[in-house]
């Protein structure tokens, strides 16, 4: 570090200390020489390049306004049988009736609209015709057991088995997430079948928050430093006052609550954004190299309930404990123009990797938070790309809750 950095970056705030340090990157040639201009031209490059595709799947039928929500992108080539590439699960939107959890299924290229099909539509066709017992239709699972209003799926293959989280309300000690599983990815079952099957819950007595552990988002564990294998990431209370949490499990039904987080406006980003930790999608996250680690997350204004969301995409840097944040976040996918389909949300993002290719679906919200629509991106990921400045070693557990 040049030494008028080092005195921008002991004596500021940290905010303010990597404000004036990108000033001194960005100065002119004249005042800095080609390096500092070139450094300020690498400074806005980002690790994750996309080109937005637009609307991947169409309004699904017979699904409440404002339409598809939480979508989670699934290889199926670990499920005996299973006749389609991928699967997406995605649930509804805060809707007044049972909630449920649609299937939409995909050969080939998951980012090509041709390539999509309903559940229904495949039912039709006779793909599921090897199955004895089927759903006769989307939604695939609604859980009216335990709680109502099922929501917010988050589905990985472990072992040839399929294992699908998602919030409930009324469960628990408020919405709680829960977990059935599947041989077959369409007929799913609760865990514990009619007994108890939360697996994330917590007293807001005692802890912070109102009990909402849902929006559940994990997979297995890409960080050197935890010891579970799965690792993920969920709500902890909702409402505008809400936190986040991280879970690390040994077998993906009983989970540990590794640390609650803060939701700080700001921290990590420029403006009152927050970083949403239970947005990140954990199929996203990439080792760096130095105990770094990138991921893609929503950042967004403070909003609940069916209230106007203003959310885009951003990579975070995390270390290898997987929840300290070590580097300033980079917007990687903006809100569209006018009239775009998500020109106020860009929320849910799954993604996987086929060849060098990263395929990225994301639900985009527009019409006043009226309408949901599902839509697809592609691009590629630059390890080598220059990464952001550093947070100061003071400021990097600074949405760590702590009573």
């Amino acid at each position: 570090m040049k030494p008028v950095e080092a005195l921008l970056t002991r004596t500021l705030s940290p905010h303010a200390a990597v404000l004036a340090v990108l000033a001194v990157l960005l100065v002119p040639a004249a005042a800095g020489g080609q390096d500092a201009s070139r450094a300020g031209q690498d400074a806005r490059t980002t690790h994750f390049a996309f080109e937005k595709h637009g609307q991947l799947i169409p309004h699904p039928p017979g699904m409440p306004k404002p339409g598809p929500y939480y979508t989670s992108l699934v290889d199926m080539k670990d499920v005996a049988g299973f006749p389609y590439d991928y699967a997406l699960y995605f649930s509804t939107d805060h809707a007044s009736g049972p909630g449920g959890i649609w299937l939409y299924l995909c050969n080939g290229n998951p980012t090509k609209p041709a390539n999509w099909l309903s559940y229904d539509q495949a039912l039709a066709a006779g793909a599921f015709d090897y199955l004895g017992e089927r759903p006769a239709a989307n939604p695939v699972f609604i859980d009216s057991t335990q709680g109502r209003q099922t929501e917010t799926p988050c589905v990985n293959v472990i072992g040839h088995t399929v294992y699908m989280t998602y919030h409930n309300a009324g469960a628990g000690h408020g919405q709680s997430t829960l977990l059935a599983t599947s041989k077959d990815g369409v007929n799913f079952a609760r865990i514990n079948g009619d007994e108890d099957s939360i697996v994330l819950d917590y007293d807001p007595a005692k802890d912070i928050g109102d009990g909402h552990t849902g929006y559940f988002r994990w997979a297995p564990n890409p960080f050197s430093g935890v010891d579970y294998p799965f690792v993920g990431y969920s709500l902890h209370g909702g409402g505008d006052d809400f936190h986040g949490a991280m879970w690390g499990s040994n077998d993906a039904i009983h989970w540990e609550r590794l640390q609650i987080f803060d939701s700080i406006e700001g921290y990590a980003v420029d403006g009152d954004r927050i970083v949403r930790r239970r947005t990140v999608d954990p199929h996203s996250i990439t080792d760096l190299g130095n105990g770094e680690y990138l991921a893609i997350a929503s950042f967004g204004h403070r909003s609940s309930g069916g209230r106007k969301r203003t959310l885009e995409l951003y990579e975070i840097y995390l270390a290898a404990d997987g929840k300290t944040l070590t580097r300033e976040s980079r917007k990687i996918l903006d809100n569209g123009a006018p009239g775009a389909y998500d020109e106020e949300e860009l929320d849910g993002a799954t993604t996987v990797v086929i060849g060098d290719t990263w395929h990225l679906i994301y639900v985009g919200t527009s019409g006043n938070a009226g309408l949901n629509t599902i839509m697809g991106a592609s691009g590629t990921l630059d390890v080598s790309a220059p990464k952001t400045p550093e947070l100061l070693p003071t400021a990097r557990q600074r949405d760590f809750h702590r009573e």
